[in-house]
């Protein structure tokens, strides 16, 4: 961001730490009536990003609910600035309740049909990163760049992203392209501040797209993180799960769930699914039910398209508008 950005965010971040203070709630309370970690939220008052050494990027929604819950009359800069932090791209979550890493030079076509002529994708690295037709596709090994050690540093994937892209440029050419980031959980395994992934996806749309456009002289059409659940499933002794998963859904801008029948659900229907396999102990399947329906059709969550669109993805390469593929 320009210094004048980073100095907005400066102030933002001195105000939000002021206001707190003065009504004494502890950092890690606010945090969680907002959604974030309570090392995002620090991040956000010191204006620093431990990766990248600078602000951290606030999308539109945190900094309302910020304002909201500590009384700023930030809203309008706030929802301004995020809005043209988010116009690069289209970021989606994909989320995968199946038990399978591969398949995504197939689920890719299938789920955004003739939006995306090619694909740029970081598989995860227990798959063998296999060539297709129109899908490119490398592993990054761990104890290798951009993961040398234990410490997720965002801006060392940045840095390896464009690297790769480079070598690809010639392939990609003209056509309009998409992201896939496939090993973003697989990645949380493996660091010791496996939260850092999820507060990341805060600015990862903002951090990748310069990168890109310095490639192809333009951003991707999608920006899709891939997350799995058996992986935060194996998480659940390092992270708290249910705040996990509200913090993916809501730093998205749109979900897509692939179901352990290997079905494929949007919008409302993708958020109910997930919420479902994550239903905490102790509370019975008809009342969480209830809970993730409701959560999953408020604003606070992206949702499915007005006007009875059935995909904010473009038409699917022999598909319809069904719910289930």
């Amino acid at each position: 961001m320009a210094g004048t950005d980073d100095k907005r965010l400066t102030e933002f971040g001195q105000a939000v730490r002021e206001r707190r203070k003065a009504h004494r709630l502890p950092l890690r309370e606010l945090a969680g009536r907002v959604g974030i970690s309570p090392s995002y939220l620090s991040s956000i008052e010191v204006a620093r990003n431990p990766a990248t050494g600078r602000p951290p990027q606030i999308s539109a929604t945190v900094a309302e609910r910020l304002c909201e819950v500590l009384g700023l009359d930030w809203i309008p800069a706030a929802r301004a600035e995020g809005a043209a932090g988010h116009a690069c791209c289209d970021h989606v979550l994909l989320y995968r309740l199946d038990r399978r890493r591969d398949e995504l030079s197939v689920l890719a076509p299938r789920i955004f049909g003739e939006r995306v002529a090619a694909w740029l994708c970081i598989e995860d690295p227990g798959v063998k990163a296999a060539a297709a037709e129109g899908f490119h596709a490398w592993n990054w090994p761990f104890s290798a760049e951009p993961y040398p050690d234990v410490i997720l540093d965002g801006s060392r994937i940045v840095t390896a992203l464009e690297r790769e892209a480079m070598q690809r440029r010639d392939a990609i050419g003209e056509a309009p392209y998409g992201l896939i980031i496939a090993d973003c959980s697989a990645v949380m395994r493996w660091v010791v501040n496996p939260d850092a992934e999820i507060d990341y996806e805060e600015e990862w749309c903002a951090a990748s797209d310069p990168a890109l456009r310095r490639v192809f002289g333009r951003g991707p059409a999608v920006n899709v993180c891939v997350y799995h659940q058996m992986d935060i499933e194996v998480l659940a002794g390092r992270i708290d799960v249910l705040d996990a998963v509200l913090r993916l859904l809501r730093h998205h801008d749109s979900v897509i769930a692939v179901r352990p029948d290997g079905s494929i659900r949007e919008g409302t229907a993708a958020i109910m699914a997930i919420l479902e396999e994550n239903r905490p102990a102790g509370i019975s399947t008809s009342v969480w039910r209830t809970f993730a329906a409701a959560l999953a059709s408020s604003q606070d969550m992206p949702g499915d398209q007005p006007g009875g669109v059935p995909s904010r993805h473009g038409p699917r390469a022999g598909g319809g508008a069904a719910p289930g593929i």
